[in-house]
C-alpha cells in the first residue's frame, strides 16, 4: 500500500517511474511517426514528378536542412527521419521512377511566381499594450 501511494503521489519515485514508462513508449510511437514521414516524402516525390517538377529538388531541400541543422540527437529519439536518410530515400525512389526530363518552366511554377510577386508586403502587427 505504501509503495503504490509513493509511486502515484508525485514523489520522486513516482516521477521517475513515469519517465521510465514514457521512454519505453517513445521509440514505438516515434517509429510510426518516422514511417509516416518517409511515406509522405516518397509520395511527395512521386506527385512532384507527375506534375512535371524534378523530385530531386525535394532531396536537395533535405540536404540544405541537414547542413543548416548542425548536430542533431539520435534518430531513434526523433519523430522525424534524419534529413540524410530522407535524401537517400527520395533519391532511391527517383531511381525507381526511371528517367524523365524536367524543366524549370514545367507546371504552374512561373504563373505562381508571378502571382506571389504581385502580393502586397505583409502588414506589421500592432504593438501590444504592456510590451
Amino acid at each position: 500500500m505504501l509503495a503504490s501511494k509513493a509511486v502515484g503521489s508525485g514523489s520522486l519515485l513516482g516521477q521517475l517511474s513515469q519517465i521510465g514508462i514514457g521512454l519505453g513508449e517513445n521509440p514505438v510511437l516515434l517509429k510510426f511517426s518516422r514511417t509516416d514521414e518517409t511515406q509522405a516524402d516518397l509520395l511527395g516525390a512521386q506527385i512532384a514528378a507527375q506534375a512535371g517538377y524534378n523530385p530531386i529538388e525535394l532531396a536537395h531541400f533535405f540536404q540544405k536542412l541537414e547542413t543548416s541543422g548542425g548536430a542533431q540527437g539520435p534518430q531513434f529519439l526523433s519523430d522525424h527521419p534524419n534529413p540524410g536518410n530522407r535524401t537517400k530515400a527520395i533519391e532511391e525512389e527517383i531511381q525507381k521512377m526511371g528517367p524523365k526530363n524536367y524543366s524549370a518552366g514545367t507546371g504552374q511554377l512561373p504563373r505562381m511566381k508571378a502571382i506571389v510577386a504581385k502580393l502586397p508586403p505583409p502588414r506589421k502587427a500592432p504593438a501590444q499594450k504592456g510590451s
